[in-house]
């Protein structure tokens, strides 16, 4: 496929950033169970594992909140840095976000480590497809490569779903280590932003 530079190198980014949330809405509730409620990792139908699922939709909610708030700024970041410099801050705040789940142990505080995971959500959802759209900017294929774009949305979630299982058992069945890998996932993402051919 005769496809432009842009398309390639911002689906790679994507690649990371879609499997890193995939990890995070897949492992979430065993994490946060494990961190935060006690929960002994084995049984799900415990008060502990279904305590941490009520508090996981809090947690979304505030990632949500942080998306908003973040995508405030994105434009202000876009003018001191770039666009790829934009993209790969988000992506590394959100890093953060995902890799400190490991460490708390205090519900409240995840408040904070949702809040920077939504940094990157905002930058996710705006700014690959506003570099596709500007590499493409009067090209008559603009509409079906927006299209195949999503390709880079479902596939990377696709592969993280089967190579899910297979990371836990590496990491001891640790789904607090699972928002460290989507951590990592995001770091390789930000690290690919600079790769990014933004003319055709």
């Amino acid at each position: 496929m005769n496809a432009p530079s842009a398309f390639w190198t911002v689906g790679l980014v994507q690649f990371f950033s879609w499997a890193a949330f995939l990890f995070m809405w897949t492992y979430s509730n065993g994490a946060i169970a494990s961190q935060c409620f006690g929960w002994d990792g084995v049984q799900t139908s415990a008060p502990a594992f279904q305590d941490a699922g009520n508090w996981v939709g809090v947690c979304f909610a505030i990632q949500a909140v942080g998306s908003m708030i973040w995508a405030i700024f994105i434009p202000m970041l876009e003018k001191a840095t770039g666009i790829k410099g934009a993209y790969a801050i988000s992506l590394l705040v959100g890093a953060i976000g995902f890799a400190s789940i490991f460490f708390v142990s205090n519900q409240y505080t995840l408040f904070v480590s949702y809040a920077l995971i939504g940094a990157a959500w905002a930058a996710m959802l705006a700014i690959p497809f506003t570099i596709l759209t500007n590499a493409l900017q009067g090209s008559k294929s603009m509409g079906y490569y927006l299209g195949l774009f999503n390709c880079t949305i479902c596939l990377p979630q696709i592969v993280a779903a089967l190579l899910g299982g297979v990371i836990l058992q590496l990491i001891n069945e640790s789904q607090s280590g699972m928002m460290v890998a989507a951590g990592v996932l995001l770091v390789l993402g930000a690290l690919s932003v600079f790769i990014i051919k933004e003319k055709k």
